[in-house]
């Protein structure tokens, strides 16, 4: 018996992922108290380091030409405001939706601090919230925990009077490859595959566009490096295959060791139907 496509059930998939997380991962994706306090001890220091807007400003820049000026926007999960501050400039106003009160008022302080004044925080998530309508919606790594994705991808569906854009990152380990190498299960995420599957199931076609980034991620130490991958499969590999890997993917600055991490950003997007 062959299998039809039409059969195959991709919310149930992307449900079954958030199932199989374990730990804090887990604990993570279904306890609102504990991502809540995640955030929390991030929003500080959440723009120390480069995220993606940083890194790559052609996923920036593919967004920005994909959103017309003077429109207005909900982001969905702005974080600290990495894209939603300069697309402010463009956007008529944006309405900020976020589950992290620490992460707003940060986004907040830097907008005031930087007299923009076209932005409305809104606290809460997008699956249980009412809104207005607005001409696009943006969600840039954002939609992780929700369970009920169809219906969520529906609202937006619905809710935006032009276009959708959902940016995820292909997320998977630092050291995937070597992982890979050593026989072990490849641990890529695989929901950027469900998300335009689910979309089709709702008679959505939309664009997918990839964009390949690279960020540089920093160790103090080989021992850091070894407790990393401890850390991520629960054991240490022999020494020598991490050495070797080491001098063939790491360079060396300032008695610190440098990885060139790669991976790419897909883009969804699509002219809403009603």
């Amino acid at each position: 018996m062959s299998l039809n496509y039409k059969d195959i059930d991709y919310e149930k998939i992307w449900q079954d992922y958030m199932e199989c997380k374990k730990g804090y991962a887990r604990e993570r994706a279904f306890n609102d108290n504990v991502e809540r306090e995640f955030w929390k001890g991030l929003s500080q220091r959440y723009d120390d380091k480069p995220t993606l807007y940083d890194y790559s400003k052609e996923v920036y820049s593919f967004i920005k030409n994909l959103i017309d000026t003077n429109k207005s926007l909900i982001e969905i999960g702005p974080g600290t405001g990495k894209f939603t501050l300069p697309l402010s400039e463009q956007c008529s106003n944006i309405t900020a939706i976020d589950f992290s009160g620490h992460m707003l008022k940060v986004l907040m302080d830097k907008a005031k601090m930087l007299g923009i004044n076209n932005i409305t925080p809104i606290e809460g998530k997008w699956e249980d919230l009412q809104v207005s309508g607005a001409d696009y919606i943006l969600s840039v790594n954002s939609l992780y925990r929700i369970w009920n994705i169809k219906t969520a991808l529906k609202k937006m569906n619905m809710v935006a009077k032009e276009k959708v854009i959902i940016v995820r990152t292909i997320q998977k380990p630092v050291f995937n490859d070597l992982y890979l190498k050593l026989g072990l299960e490849d641990k890529t995420c695989l929901d950027y595959i469900y998300l335009p599957n689910i979309l089709h199931s709702l008679n959505i076609c939309a664009d997918v566009k990839f964009i390949g980034v690279q960020c540089e991620v920093e160790f103090d130490s080989k021992e850091s490096i070894y407790d990393n991958i401890k850390k991520e499969i629960g054991y240490i590999p022999d020494k020598n295959i991490i050495d070797n890997y080491i001098n063939e993917n790491f360079k060396k600055s300032n008695e610190k060791y440098i990885f060139l991490h790669k991976t790419k950003v897909e883009i969804i997007y699509w002219k809403t139907t009603k």
